[in-house]
C-alpha cells in the first residue's frame, strides 16, 4: 500500500475504530468468475473506497462500491492525481443513479500521503459515518 493509501486508512481507523475492517471477507465483491475488494467497510452497513488516482479510475471504483452489497456507500477522495472536485461532482452523479441520496457520501480529504491534515479528514470522515447512520466513533 502506497502512502496515500496508509493515509485514508490511518484517518479511517481513527474516525472509525475498531468497526473498520480493512481486510477479510467484508471488503470482497462477488464478480461471477472472481472477486473484486474494496478499501474497507465498517460493521455490516458501509462499503468504503479511498481514491487518489486519477478521475476514470476512481470511476471504476465508484462500480465496486455499487457492487458491494451493503447498503451504504463512502467514498473518499484524496486530492492527488485528479481534480478532485469536479470527481467528487462526477461520483455523486453516479451513485444517485443507483444508490438512494441518503445512502451514500463522496468525502473530499484535505490530505494525502503527501500532505497531513489528519484532523479536518477525521472530523469530515466522522461528519458523513453521522449522516449515514453511525452513531459511535472513536475518539
Amino acid at each position: 500500500m502506497g502512502t496515500h493509501g496508509k493515509y485514508g486508512n490511518d484517518v479511517l481507523r481513527k474516525a472509525a475504530g475498531a468497526s473498520f475492517r480493512g481486510s477479510g471477507r467484508t471488503v470482497e465483491i462477488d464478480l461471477g468468475r472472481g472477486k473484486a475488494q474494496i478499501d474497507g467497510t465498517i460493521g455490516n452497513r458501509i462499503a468504503i473506497e479511498i481514491e487518489s488516482r486519477t478521475s476514470k479510475q476512481v470511476r471504476g471504483a465508484v462500480l465496486d462500491l455499487i457492487l458491494h452489497p451493503f447498503p451504504k456507500k463512502l467514498l473518499i477522495l484524496e486530492p492527488v492525481y485528479m481534480d478532485v472536485q469536479k470527481t467528487a461532482v462526477q461520483c455523486e452523479f453516479i451513485l444517485a443513479k443507483f444508490v438512494r441520496q441518503e445512502d451514500f457520501r463522496v468525502v473530499v480529504f484535505a490530505g494525502s500521503g503527501q500532505a497531513n491534515y489528519m484532523e479536518r479528514d477525521i472530523a469530515s470522515v466522522r461528519s458523513a459515518l453521522a449522516e449515514l447512520g453511525l452513531q459511535e466513533h472513536a475518539n
